[in-house]
């Protein structure tokens, strides 16, 4: 199973088995799912995103000496690989 981008966090589940999980928007990942498939039933993906906004609030919290510099916007959007004409 590929994935070319998640939006930044997500966790993907297969049959309620988390398969991978994602940080970052940019990085394509795949998951060999054959052996899960191989054996003719239904199966359920889910992908669960996660709140970029406040996952980047975390990161920059933990971290409080680190100097954000931008010039607009809440800093915490420079803490997480997404695109930032999402935020």
């Amino acid at each position: 199973m590929v994935f070319d981008g998640l939006d930044t966090f997500a966790t993907v589940r297969l049959d309620g088995a988390t398969i991978l999980k994602s940080d970052n928007m940019w990085i394509p990942h795949s998951a060999d799912v054959t052996r899960e498939l191989d054996d003719g039933k239904e199966h359920t993906i889910e992908i669960e995103f996660a709140s970029a906004l406040l996952e980047a609030r975390k990161i920059k919290d933990a971290d409080p000496e680190h100097k954000w510099v931008g010039y607009n916007g809440d800093m915490a959007r420079l803490a997480v690989r997404k695109a930032q004409y999402h935020w």
